[in-house]
């Protein structure tokens, strides 16, 4: 009776082992199909970073002219080329500030209407700070053309030619005075020098006068001995 009965549970295990091993079966057959190997996805293909370009060295611009640009524009390139020049001629020695005088003296005439502005200006700049006799007033006329022109293409180097003419003329006013003071120096001198010649001269009378014995007369003779009286 215990064999049959165990074997009567040993069936209903099994049958009930079976309907749960189907049930699973079912249920994984109702899942998505997620479980599955799915295809690797092929990489996508990156492009390389481009590189960077190599640096392109920036062409140098030539300095436009200013009679080509704005007068404001022009007239500022022309002061900046002028106060450069300047820095040039103060470190140049004597010497070579006598050549580039002569360099441009061949350059730029006097009478000479087609002449450079800028050689002008130069010119003008760098006689103005070799300080020889002529030099001043040699400037100055190079300069007047530019500051009483009327013509347009010349107004942009005007502000600086003005500029530079009053500088040259405060500088001659002031050598004139300093040679006025001089020549009235030398005049003192030679008045003073007259003066003390004729105090010199004052002072031999005067010695003359005092080394004579007492009695002596003026015109140096001896004086007459005194008369004798006769009986």
């Amino acid at each position: 009776m215990r064999v049959s009965s165990f074997i009567r549970r040993a069936a209903r295990w099994r049958q009930l082992a079976l309907g749960g091993l189907g049930a699973l079966g079912v249920a994984a057959c109702s899942l998505p199909h997620a479980t599955t190997e799915q295809a690797p996805v092929p990489p996508v293909a990156t492009a390389p970073a481009p590189s960077a370009p190599a640096p392109v060295a920036a062409p140098v611009a030539e300095p436009a002219s200013p009679a080509n640009l704005d007068p404001a524009d022009a007239a500022d390139q022309a002061a900046r080329r002028l106060l450069f020049y300047h820095e040039r001629l103060r470190q140049m020695a004597p010497n070579d500030v006598a050549a580039e005088i002569a360099r441009l003296g061949a350059e730029v005439s006097p009478t000479d209407s087609t002449a450079s502005p800028d050689a002008v200006l130069d010119l003008a700049l760098a006689l103005a700070l070799q300080h020889n006799p002529g030099d001043l007033a040699r400037a100055a006329n190079l300069l007047e053309p530019i500051t009483q022109t009327v013509k347009p293409e010349l107004q942009p180097w005007q502000p600086m030619a003005n500029l530079l003419a009053e500088h040259i003329a405060e500088q001659r006013r002031l050598e004139d005075q300093l040679e006025r003071q001089a020549a009235q120096r030398r005049d003192t001198q030679r008045a003073i020098q007259q003066l003390s010649e004729k105090l010199e001269a004052l002072k031999a009378i005067e010695r003359s006068m005092t080394s004579r014995p007492p009695g002596t007369a003026a015109s140096g003779t001896e004086p007459a001995p005194p008369a004798t009286k006769t009986p």
